[in-house]
């Protein structure tokens, strides 16, 4: 009799372990197809970010995971929907920006403190802070939803069609559009100008049809999405920085194997790199002459001139957000930025 239930338990250990080989030949053979969308339009510097992670996570897993990625919107109308769609596990991968996530946790308000960043690199090392690190892990023990990746997608500039804007003082009148949060409204309102929200797929007709007179984002993709078309002036002051992420379901991420984890961050870093740096060209080298080749008046306005918007505009947004986010948070980031900056400085240094 124990020799019958020793052989009968024997077969069962095969045929489970036959069962756990051919699993992981079904695995290699049909890889898990994973969707991921974003809003920008194809060949855009955040499709990049998007490709490279795709190309890099669908040949390093071997044939395990296969990423489509989705551009123009195809999988929610706004980065508001990418957002829930990834917390409630509908797609597992989707886009995030600074703006649109603000209303599902609050402390990322903090990448939207006007003249926060004194350029991108600073604002990369900022990414790779313990500070960053914790807003990470607060998004995911809030929301269920991590970062992968967090790039630089330019610094935000004016846009309007009454008349330039070169201080603080000129904006006095005009009707700016402004994403769906009131850290924006407020930065406008303290300038002088009349903020008024409007929703990213909504913005070029308000714009055509004088529902506004101007808008704010970087110029890259002021020119791709032909905004020279309907508006006359741009100033580049660099108020905002504009931050782009890969955002993971994190109950799907932690269902993954440890290696693929691993895979899809290294892969959306990798991204991240290829986003800012486009970014960063266009904005250092090639939009001012490409807009003013479309027929827009483009003003670099000087370091006193910009001082005027961040003295005006800077104070009442800090003041706003701690009352939402508490002044640690707050303080938090101005810290960061000050040992980013002091990391930086360091590398000129001569070596002892």
């Amino acid at each position: 009799m124990k020799n019958k239930r020793g052989v009968v338990f024997g077969l069962v250990a095969l045929v489970m372990a036959l069962g756990l080989v051919f699993a992981g030949a079904t695995w290699a053979q049909q890889p898990m197809v994973v969707k991921g969308g974003h809003m920008e339009i194809p060949a855009s510097a955040h499709d990049d970010h998007w490709q490279v992670f795709a190309n890099y996570v669908n040949g390093v897993s071997g044939g395990r995971l296969k990423v489509e990625v989705h551009a123009g919107g195809a999988l929610g109308a706004d980065s508001r929907q990418l957002f829930e769609s990834v917390k409630l596990g509908v797609n597992p991968l989707g886009q995030g920006d600074e703006g649109a996530m603000t209303s599902f946790y609050p402390p990322l308000l903090v990448l939207a403190i006007p003249y926060l960043f004194p350029d991108e690199k600073v604002a990369q090392k900022f990414y790779d802070s313990p500070y960053f690190a914790k807003l990470n892990e607060g998004l995911i023990k809030q929301q269920g939803v991590r970062m992968l990746s967090a790039a630089s997608f330019g610094f935000r500039s004016f846009t309007n069609n009454k008349k330039p804007i070169k201080t603080a003082a000129d904006l006095k009148g005009i009707k700016m559009r402004v994403q769906q949060t009131p850290l924006f409204m407020t930065m406008i309102r303290a300038m002088g100008g009349s903020p008024t929200p409007i929703s990213w797929g909504e913005l070029y007709s308000a714009m055509q049809q004088g529902v506004v007179d101007g808008q704010e984002n970087p110029l890259g993709i002021i020119y791709e999405y032909k905004f020279y078309e309907v508006q006359k002036y741009a100033t580049v002051d660099n108020h905002v920085l504009g931050t782009n992420m890969i955002l993971a379901n994190e109950k799907w991420f932690q269902s993954l194997p440890a290696d693929l984890r691993q895979i899809l961050l290294t892969g959306a870093k990798m991204g991240a790199i290829a986003e800012h740096g486009k970014r960063m060209f266009e904005a250092r080298v090639t939009a001012i002459d490409a807009l003013r080749k479309k027929g827009m008046e483009v003003y670099v306005p000087t370091p006193a001139e910009v001082e005027t918007f961040r003295k005006a505009s800077q104070g009442p947004v800090v003041e706003w957000l701690t009352k939402q986010i508490g002044k640690e948070l707050v303080d938090g980031a101005f810290k960061a930025v000050k040992e980013a900056e002091q990391a930086i400085a360091r590398e000129v240094q001569p070596v002892k």
